[in-house]
C-alpha cells in the first residue's frame, strides 16, 4: 500500500513536470528539494522560476508528452525511499535521450515528498 501511494505521488510529480504545473511541483517536492543535473545543483525556487518561464516562452514539452520508465526500483529506509531507474520523456517530436535517475522520497505528515532528484544521460552506447 505505501508503495503504491509512493508511485502515485511519483506519477503526479512527473505529470505536473512534464505539463510546467508549478504549483503542484510545489506541493510534491520539499522546501528544501535540490535537483542534481549536468547543469549542477539547482534549488526548488530556482528551478520552479524556470519552468515557469519556459512554460511562458513556449519552450517547455510538447502537448502529450508523458516520463516513461523503462527501469524503476525502490530501495526503502524506514521513512525514506530511494528510487532509481532509467527513462525518458516521450511523445513530442524532439528525441530527447534516456536518463538515469536517483530520487529521494520521505513521507512528511502522512503524504510523499521528493527531497532531491539526480539525473544524467545514458551513455549513447553501453561502455
Amino acid at each position: 500500500m505505501q508503495e503504491r501511494q509512493l508511485l502515485e505521488t511519483r506519477r503526479q510529480w512527473y505529470a505536473a513536470y512534464i505539463d510546467g504545473n508549478v504549483g503542484v511541483l510545489d506541493h510534491i517536492e520539499s522546501d528544501d528539494f535540490v535537483l542534481i543535473s549536468e547543469a549542477g545543483l539547482l534549488g526548488k525556487l530556482d528551478q520552479l522560476g524556470s519552468i515557469a518561464e519556459a512554460v511562458a516562452g513556449g519552450k517547455w514539452f510538447a502537448r502529450g508528452s508523458r516520463a516513461e520508465d523503462d527501469i524503476v526500483k525502490l530501495m526503502s529506509f524506514g521513512e525514506l525511499v530511494s528510487v532509481y531507474g532509467q527513462g525518458r520523456v516521450v511523445g513530442d517530436a524532439r528525441t530527447r535521450p534516456n536518463l538515469f535517475f536517483s530520487e529521494l522520497w520521505q513521507k512528511l505528515d502522512g503524504q510523499w515528498r521528493v527531497l532531491s532528484l539526480h539525473f544524467t544521460r545514458a551513455a549513447a552506447q553501453p561502455l
